[in-house]
């Protein structure tokens, strides 16, 4: 049976003179493929390694990066160049060979395009180090998101052409209905300018401690259409880049030190020597942590309130971020009520006092 099948298949394919070639021809093939298929990764990374010893000696990063990217696409091409070897040893003619070759284009554009969309979504540690600025950084990112998309784009396009499909009627359909995709496309576009003005302008960056509409959170990525926000209690806003460019936003990590202003109640049974000795030892309180600047403070008897006496308290802490705010905000409030429990002041709370006349 296996011999029959060898017979015919010989007598299918032109330039095979008896079943016995064409045996040989189909074991070197399939030998060809196995070999290849087992040991893709590994001779692509013979070949990526070639290529750094030749082209790229001076540079770590670029080798380490061009590794990661290239491994895995030239792994896959290798096995489409298997197929292609294969076919043309077992039959080197006929329309079986015709076929192969769109399926060695397709396998290039698809090994191109895949390594382009990996090199350009890398970290580009070979471009940019760890000193580099954080603008610098998510433009990079951002500008990598576009092309991505470019280059899919054009991959799919070529794909397309490999089937007969010209690109040239495509977008020839498409003027035909250009109006329509032009208002389908009015808020990519617009987000897509929205996002470069971000990158450029530089309101905030990734990494940035930002509110916006009463949401405050820190800024984890800006992408072609929108910019995503991580809430304190780890959920992610999404939000349009049209609205980020067009929103008053607060950026609190641009900021070097945030301000304190608060006030205490002392009861009316305070005396003028225990107020004095408060807003002293306040003021020493406050000064004495390290985070505050102490030029800063601003400790006053503001008022006669309602209900107690008004002392008034301004300083600054050097800690933009409102973590490590709240902290030494924390330290200062206890070591205060520390104070005030260890004296005979008192801290005043709302109250009314009634006066009963008899009759």
């Amino acid at each position: 049976m296996f011999n029959s099948f060898i017979e015919k298949l010989a007598n299918t394919i032109d330039g095979i003179e008896n079943p016995h070639e064409m045996l040989i021809r189909l074991i070197i093939g399939i030998a060809l493929l196995v070999v290849c298929f087992v040991f893709r990764t590994k001779l692509a990374q013979f070949i990526v390694f070639t290529v750094n010893k030749l082209f790229i000696r001076n540079s770590s990063k670029t080798q380490n990066a061009l590794k990661e990217c290239l491994v895995k696409p030239l792994s896959f091409f290798i096995c489409v160049i298997a197929i292609y070897g294969a076919t043309e040893i077992i039959a080197p003619s006929g329309m079986v060979r015709s076929q192969i070759v769109v399926l060695v284009k397709l396998g290039l554009i698809i090994s191109v395009g895949w390594f382009g969309i990996i090199l350009v979504g890398s970290d580009y540690s070979f471009l940019i180090d760890d000193n580099s600025s954080q603008g610098k950084k998510t433009a990079v990112k951002f500008i990598s998101n576009i092309f991505k998309g470019a280059i899919g784009t054009v991959c799919a396009l070529m794909i397309l052409e490999q089937f007969g499909i010209s690109a040239t009627k495509i977008f020839a359909a498409l003027g035909l209905g250009g109006v329509a995709v032009a208002f389908a496309c009015k808020d990519a576009v617009e987000n897509m300018l929205s996002g470069f003005i971000i990158i450029f302008d530089k309101p905030f960056e990734v990494d940035d401690f930002i509110e916006i509409d009463g949401v405050s959170g820190t800024v984890t990525d800006i992408k072609i259409r929108t910019t995503r926000i991580r809430e304190l209690d780890g959920s992610e806003r999404v939000f349009p880049n049209t609205t980020m460019a067009n929103s008053p936003i607060t950026n609190w990590t641009k900021i070097s030190f945030r301000s304190v202003n608060t006030k205490f109640g002392l009861t009316y049974s305070t005396t003028k020597e225990q107020v004095s000795i408060f807003i002293k030892q306040l003021k020493t309180i406050i000064a004495s942590h390290e985070s505050v600047q102490e030029s800063s403070i601003r400790i006053s008897f503001d008022e006669y309130g309602e209900s107690a006496l008004i002392i008034s308290a301004f300083y600054n802490i050097n800690e933009p971020n409102i973590f490590k705010f709240k902290d030494v905000l924390t330290d200062i409030n206890l070591s205060i009520k520390e104070f005030v429990d260890s004296s005979d002041i008192e801290m005043a709370f709302n109250t009314q006092t009634l006066h009963l006349i008899n009759g």
